[in-house]
C-alpha cells in the first residue's frame, strides 16, 4: 500500500510541476501569442448593372457570383501559392477593364480603371 501511494504522490507533484512549468513558460512568451491584425480592403466595382464592393478575403465563388465569370485568366505558381489574374469586362470595351487578383482561392487585389477605394 505504501508503494502505491508514493507513486501516487508522485504522479501528482510531477503533474503540478509540469503545468507550473508551462504556466510560467506562457507568460514569458506571451507576446507571441498576441492577435496579429490584418489590413482589409474594400472595392467599389462598376459593373453593367451598377457598383459592387468587393473585399480583400473574398473567396474566389462569391466574386464569381457577383460579377459572373472572367473573361479572361492565367494562373502562375510562385513560391507555392496559387496566383490568378482575373479579367472581366465591364463595360464595352473588347477587352478586360476590370482585372481581380486572387492568391489561393481568396481576393487580394483589384485593378478597374477609375474605381476608387
Amino acid at each position: 500500500m505504501k508503494t502505491f501511494l508514493h507513486i501516487l504522490i508522485g504522479f501528482i507533484i510531477g503533474v503540478i510541476f509540469t503545468f507550473g512549468i508551462l504556466y510560467i513558460y506562457a507568460l514569458m512568451h506571451q507576446e507571441n501569442f498576441e492577435e496579429v491584425e490584418t489590413t482589409s480592403y474594400s472595392y467599389n466595382v462598376k459593373t453593367h448593372d451598377g457598383t459592387v464592393t468587393l473585399h480583400t478575403g473574398m473567396p474566389r465563388d462569391s466574386v464569381c457570383l457577383v460579377l459572373g465569370e472572367p473573361d479572361s485568366f492565367e494562373t502562375h505558381n510562385v513560391q507555392g501559392h496559387i496566383i490568378e489574374m482575373s479579367g472581366f469586362k465591364t463595360s464595352n470595351n473588347s477587352i478586360p477593364d476590370l482585372i481581380i487578383t486572387f492568391e489561393d482561392g481568396f481576393l487580394k487585389d483589384v485593378s478597374q480603371h477609375g474605381f476608387l477605394r
